[in-house]
């Protein structure tokens, strides 16, 4: 604390106004400190605001992007099943299709051909028209089996 002189009536006025001055300089330089602290804060402040506004809008935006494409992608997915399911219509009517050409065309031409077959077989066996296996062929060479003609 500052110490001043004794005059006859107290203090000296100069030092005491020259202290003054001297308090009032250093106030006005904590204010002047104190103003440039708070605008600081207040810079601070309104630039983390901004950055907090500028994220959300980003995020938002994001949002709103990968929405956009989880729908794209949704949608996709729902094209893919539509393509998926009418394959299976035509690859199931296709195999209808031919099961059932298949079972009243062909297997009825192959039943056809497998009882004139057996027929044929059972004509042979009857007819003892089985032939003697010929001793003069090569071992190799089958025998030659001709078939008696119709007598039909």
């Amino acid at each position: 604390m500052e110490q001043f002189s004794y005059v006859k009536r107290g203090y000296d006025p100069e030092e005491v106004d020259k202290y003054i001055s001297t308090l009032e300089q250093v106030i006005k330089s904590y204010k002047e400190k104190d103003n440039a602290i708070k605008n600081a804060i207040i810079s601070a402040q309104v630039a983390a605001d901004n950055m907090i506004k500028n994220a959300r809008a980003q995020a938002d935006e994001y949002k709103m992007q990968i929405s956009r494409e989880l729908e794209k992608a949704r949608e996709e997915v729902a094209r893919q099943r539509m393509r998926i399911q009418a394959f299976q219509d035509v690859y199931s009517g296709l195999v209808r299709k031919y099961l059932l050409e298949i079972e009243s065309n062909d297997m009825s031409s192959l039943y056809h051909r497998l009882d004139d077959i057996e027929r044929m077989l059972v004509h042979l066996m009857d007819a003892d028209a089985v032939p003697e296996p010929d001793i003069a062929t090569e071992p190799d060479t089958p025998p030659d089996f001709t078939l008696p003609e119709d007598e039909n």
